[in-house]
């Protein structure tokens, strides 16, 4: 046996042994700490609860009233009774969001258009994951905007998807990825095209491929590494119609099925330039770009930005479809002198498309990589860093939050028919 014939049979050993995907994802999602519940209550959960002053406060009802509706809504069957601990009643996030759709509370919906937010760079390392899941889990725990917010993992070699999905999987769960769907109109054979077989609409599909998180109004579609043949059937496609075909499908045809349930949708890419990026950058309306300060990720960067200006020329939108974009300056060490002399770098090149704010270096971003969470997950009380470096991370995090969802805003505002 040659090498070469020796490393084939390797590979057919693994894959041989390789998980499926809802092996997988029953394994992410079974994964248990020493202190994944308090009191009975899953982590995550509790450290997104909200005591009763803390929601009535944002509801902005009477004492009273507030309380009345609660019971009323309690009586009807709506929630449960709220959790009772240590003297106070919490909310969890499910019982916040079914207050507040039933007491009909204003959404992002009534004033603004659903958008697609792709996070890219072509350079490995620039923190396009860690910013995609930040940004999606700000978005889901903003009560003001209240957003129905999905994150697509687009990356083959990603699990940012697969490490969000919550533990409560329901046994005849879809198990699709995004690019699963999109080829499902290219492939004969695969679970797609069983489904369609069974009388399940491409919508039905579609709409059912997503997986819920810890949050309830939080959703996410995973990646799993056999994505990878988007590739190569793109560049075996039998005409450059098929291949406009495949790069238009997401845009044009699981895009808008997913927008009548969404309001935010955030892509996080991989780190490459390839064709999934092209369905990416067809398919998005905001680019948000992500960079490190330093001088070998400015040079990157660089030439990312010039072959992405490029490339959305060629595309079937001919990048008409990009409304805004920004580049971001993550994992950013203020102390550092040659850090900060690349943002300065960047103030005059970039101007104002570079975001004012950023992501610092974090240690909590770190740990709660650690736990399979965002540092957005992470309770103060947990004391997994200093409560200095807590309050820098949290801060500086909600910072760009704030200023993303600001000017995603300006940019959607519905028309008001006169």
């Amino acid at each position: 046996m040659t090498e070469v014939e020796r490393l084939k049979q390797i590979a057919s050993n693994m894959q041989q042994e390789q998980l499926s995907r809802k092996e997988l994802i029953a394994q992410q999602t079974s994964v248990s700490v020493s202190d994944d519940e308090v009191d009975g209550m899953d982590r995550l959960v509790y450290n997104h609860c909200l005591n009763k002053k803390a929601f009535r406060e944002f509801t902005r009802l009477a004492p009273v009233t507030f309380q009345n509706r609660v019971q009323q809504a309690i009586d009807d069957g709506v929630i449960p009774e709220p959790i009772y601990q240590n003297k106070q009643h919490l909310y969890t996030r499910t019982h916040i969001h079914t207050l507040l759709d039933h007491w009909e509370m204003p959404t992002y919906r009534d004033n603004y258009e659903p958008r697609v937010v792709a996070v890219e760079n072509q350079k490995g390392g620039t923190g396009k994951s860690t910013t995609s899941a930040l940004m999606a889990v700000a978005a889901a725990l903003d009560l003001d905007t209240n957003a129905r917010v999905l994150l697509i993992d687009l990356d083959p070699q990603g699990t940012l998807g697969q490490g969000m999905i919550s533990g409560q999987v329901d046994e005849d769960s879809i198990y699709l990825t995004t690019v699963d769907i999109i080829l499902g109109k290219f492939e004969s054979e695969g679970e797609y095209a069983s489904l369609r077989n069974a009388g399940y609409t491409d919508r039905d599909i579609i709409l059912n491929a997503t997986f819920n998180t810890h949050l309830p109004n939080l959703d996410v579609m995973p990646a799993f590494s056999t994505d990878e043949r988007f590739h190569d059937l793109f560049w075996q496609a039998e005409s450059e119609e098929v291949k406009v075909q495949m790069i238009n499908r997401l845009a044009t045809e699981v895009i808008p099925v997913l927008k009548e349930q969404y309001d935010l949708i955030i892509i996080d890419t991989p780190p490459q330039e390839s064709p999934l990026i092209w369905v990416a950058n067809e398919a998005l309306e905001f680019l948000l770009i992500t960079m490190s300060p330093r001088e070998y990720d400015y040079a990157s960067t660089t030439n990312y930005l010039l072959t992405t200006s490029t490339r959305f020329s060629s595309l079937p939108s001919e990048g008409k479809n990009l409304l805004w974009s920004r580049v971001l300056v993550v994992n950013h060490d203020e102390k550092s002198k040659p850090e900060r002399d690349t943002i300065d770098k960047l103030s005059r090149t970039v101007q104002d498309r570079l975001l004012s704010s950023y992501i610092v270096h974090s240690e909590l971003i770190v740990a709660a990589s650690s736990l399979n969470r965002t540092a957005l997950d992470v309770a103060k009380a947990e004391k997994r860093v200093s409560a200095r470096k807590y309050d820098e991370t949290n801060h500086s995090v909600n910072a760009v939050y704030r200023q993303v969802i600001r000017e995603i805003k300006a940019n959607s505002t519905k028309q008001v028919n006169s």
